[in-house]
C-alpha cells in the first residue's frame, strides 16, 4: 500500500508570530507570507565574478541539467534560474524513518542529500534502506535512500547518511552543472541590490561589518574596479575562513579581514570610512524556505537591541557625509524601520533615495514613510529583505 503527501506549502507556526505577521500585513498578505515563505523563492540569482566571458557557458550548464535560464533584464553578470517542482512525495505504509533538525530539513526539503550531523533520529535503519525523512515537527520533507546504518552515522559523526531520492523542490547550484571551479555564487537580488545601493567608488575606504561569508566584500570590490580599501569584519572565525578563500582565489589584495565583534572593535579603532555596509545578525524570517515558525516577539526586540548597538558603532567609524547601507533578510518592524527611525532620531542620519530599486512591495509599515526597500514573499519572487540607505550629517 503507498500513501501521498503533497507538502509544497506545508509549515508550523507558532501564534505568537503568526498574530505577529497579521498585524504586521494584514490577513491578506500574511497568508500569501506564511505560503510562500515555506516554499523556494521562484527566481535564484547567480552572480558571475568578473569573468563575464564566461555567461553563455555558465548558462548552457544550467540547462544541460534542466533548469530555466536567462541574463537578467539590468544586470549583464547576473544569471536568473528557477527552482524544480514542487513534487509529491510518495510513500510505502510503515517504511522507516529518519527524523533531521529543522535546519537541515529546510535544505534537505529542497534537494540537499542527507549529511550525519543534521540526522537526530534513525532507529533500525539500515545501508540500502529507501527512507521517509521528517523534520523534527514531522513533515516529510523528502524520499531518501540510506548510506550508512543507524549506528555507523553515530560512529561517524559526519559525511553523507542517505542520499535523496525525492524532495518537493529542487533548486540549482553550482555542483549540479559542474561548475564547482568558476567564478560565480548564488546571490539573492536583494542582496546584490545591497553592494549596488553603497556605490562603492575606487579609492574610497569601505567597511563591511558582518561580512562573512563575503559574497558582498567581494561585490563591493568587483564594484570599486578592485581599487576600493575594504575592511571585512566578522565574529565567525569559521566563516570568516569561507571568504579568506575567496579573497585567495579571486587573487584579491586589497580586503583586510578581521575576526572579530564590530561592537567591540570599534572602542580601539581611529580609522574613519567613506562608506559602511551594514548586515547585521538578525531573526532571519525572511529565508525561504521555512517549514518551522517559531520565533516569540521577546527574540526578535532582543536582535533588534544588538543591530542598533553595531550601528551605534559603526556611527563612530563613518566620515562626515559617509553612507551606510542597512539590510537584513527578516521582515520585522523592530529590526528594519525602527532601527532607521532609532538612526533618524539619535545619530543624525537622513534616509536617502536608492538608485537600484526592484522591490514590488509598496505597503506601509507601522506608518514609516521614508524611502526604504521592502521584500515580501507573496509580493516579490524572492526572500524577504529590507534595504535602506542613510547619509550622515555633518558634525
Amino acid at each position: 500500500m503507498t500513501y501521498f503527501h503533497s507538502n509544497s506549502n506545508k509549515n508550523v507556526i507558532g501564534k505568537e508570530f503568526r498574530e505577529y505577521v497579521e498585524e504586521l500585513f494584514g490577513d491578506i498578505l500574511a497568508k500569501n507570507y506564511f505560503e510562500k515563505i515555506s516554499t523556494p523563492m521562484e527566481e535564484y540569482t547567480l552572480h558571475v565574478f568578473q569573468k563575464y566571458e564566461m555567461m553563455e557557458r555558465i548558462e548552457d550548464s544550467f540547462r544541460q541539467v534542466g533548469y530555466e535560464t536567462k541574463v537578467h533584464n539590468k544586470f549583464p553578470n547576473v544569471i536568473v534560474t528557477k527552482p524544480k517542482g514542487p513534487f509529491t512525495l510518495e510513500f510505502e505504509e510503515n517504511m522507516k524513518e529518519m527524523i533531521v533538525d529543522n535546519r537541515a530539513a529546510e535544505m534537505i526539503y529542497q534537494g540537499s542529500d542527507i549529511f550525519i550531523p543534521g540526522v537526530k533520529r534513525a532507529n533500525k535503519v539500515r545501508v540500502d534502506d529507501i527512507v521517509k525523512v521528517m523534520n523534527q515537527v514531522k513533515i516529510p520533507v523528502a524520499k531518501a535512500q540510506a548510506l550508512l546504518n543507524h549506528h555507523d552515522m553515530l560512529v561517524q559523526g559526519k559525511g553523507v547518511a542517505a542520499r535523496n531520492l525525492l524532495s518537493p523542490f529542487k533548486v540549482p547550484n553550482l555542483q549540479q552543472a559542474g561548475l564547482d571551479d568558476f567564478p560565480a555564487y548564488f546571490q539573492s537580488l536583494p542582496a546584490y541590490l545591497t553592494s549596488m545601493n553603497l556605490e562603492p567608488e575606487p579609492n574610497e575606504k569601505i567597511l563591511d561589518c558582518c561580512a562573512a561569508p563575503g559574497n558582498k566584500t567581494i561585490h563591493l570590490n568587483e564594484l570599486s574596479k578592485n581599487s576600493a580599501k575594504i575592511v571585512a569584519v566578522d565574529r565567525s572565525k569559521n566563516r570568516m575562513q569561507k571568504l579568506n578563500k575567496k579573497i585567495e582565489k579571486h587573487k584579491l589584495k586589497n580586503i583586510q579581514t578581521k575576526v572579530g565583534d564590530i561592537v567591540k572593535l570599534s572602542k580601539s579603532w581611529s580609522i574613519k570610512f567613506d562608506k559602511i555596509l551594514v548586515d547585521p545578525p538578525c531573526s532571519s524570517l525572511g529565508l525561504r524556505p521555512r517549514l518551522v515558525h517559531n520565533v516569540d516577539v521577546k527574540t526578535i526586540k532582543s536582535m533588534a537591541q544588538y543591530q542598533k548597538a553595531i550601528l551605534f558603532a559603526c556611527d563612530k567609524l563613518l566620515k562626515d557625509n559617509g553612507t551606510i547601507i542597512y539590510s537584513t533578510c527578516t521582515v520585522t518592524k523592530e529590526e528594519n524601520e525602527e532601527i532607521i527611525q532609532h538612526a533618524i532620531e539619535n545619530m543624525a542620519y537622513r534616509v536617502v533615495e536608492q538608485n537600484f530599486v526592484f522591490s514590488k512591495t509598496d505597503i506601509s509599515i507601522a506608518d514609516f514613510a521614508f524611502p526604504v526597500q521592502r521584500f515580501i514573499p507573496g509580493i516579490d519572487n524572492t526572500l524577504g529583505y529590507f534595504i535602506a540607505k542613510l547619509q550622515k550629517s555633518k558634525s
